[in-house]
């Protein structure tokens, strides 16, 4: 499949909204639906015509879920995500399920 990560984090109601509102203001963003209890968040980019997205998200209590379907490298096309993160001081543990 794509290459699994978590951001296990707490994150309070207010930062979570933001950056759901950041991701969803994203030109990748394609679209949200629930699937087995979880609502997953798709982004794909314009040239892949596929039927896997480029990204999956899905937000849980304890942190982001993130699969990356075209790159490794957990922070591909999220920088915003990391920006916000990094510039609030949020802590958090990267969990590499490739490991």
């Amino acid at each position: 499949m794509g290459f699994e990560y978590k951001l296990r984090t707490k994150l309070t109601e207010n930062q979570l909204g933001e950056i759901q509102n950041l991701l969803a203001s994203d030109l990748m963003f394609d679209k949200k639906y629930k699937y087995e209890g979880e609502e997953f968040w798709d982004y794909r980019k314009a040239s892949n015509t596929g039927k896997l997205p480029n990204i999956h998200i899905i937000f849980m209590e304890d942190g982001i879920y993130i699969c990356q379907y075209n790159s490794s490298y957990l922070w591909t096309d999220l920088d915003k995500l990391k920006s916000y993160i990094e510039s609030n001081d949020i802590d958090y543990e990267i969990i590499d399920y490739q490991d």
